[in-house]
């Protein structure tokens, strides 16, 4: 838990640690100011988010360096099956990749409009 924000927390957990603060998110008017608790959830959410995606995308990466090994060494040949699985895998996880850009954008401009960074 970071001490600056009790919102932040369990950071090896990012995936459920975000689906946990935006259900219990609030939801906003226009116009309406944020508490500081809001904004601290709000900035939490965003640092899993970032997080969440690191993860993603370097595990997507290693992925892609392993499927190329696999592809140049005729001793290894992979099964179409196996890649079609790794193929769905990949823009699966590049959806949600996606999502969490979204929201972090889209979380930044609500701290933006209702009272700024906390």
């Amino acid at each position: 838990m970071s001490l600056a924000n009790p919102h932040f927390k369990l950071v090896e957990r990012a995936p459920a640690e975000l689906a946990h603060l935006l259900e219990n998110l609030p939801p906003q008017s226009a116009g309406a100011k944020l508490t500081d608790d809001e904004r601290l959830m709000i900035n939490a959410a965003v640092d899993h988010a970032a997080n969440y995606n690191h993860t993603l995308l370097d595990g997507i990466e290693a992925l892609g360096h392993l499927l190329f090994s696999a592809a140049a060494n005729e001793n290894f040949p992979i099964e179409r099956s196996v890649a079609a699985s790794i193929g769905t895998l990949l823009s699966a996880l590049a959806v949600q990749a996606q999502y969490l850009q979204d929201f972090t954008a889209g979380a930044d401009s609500t701290l933006v409009r209702h009272g700024g960074a906390a």
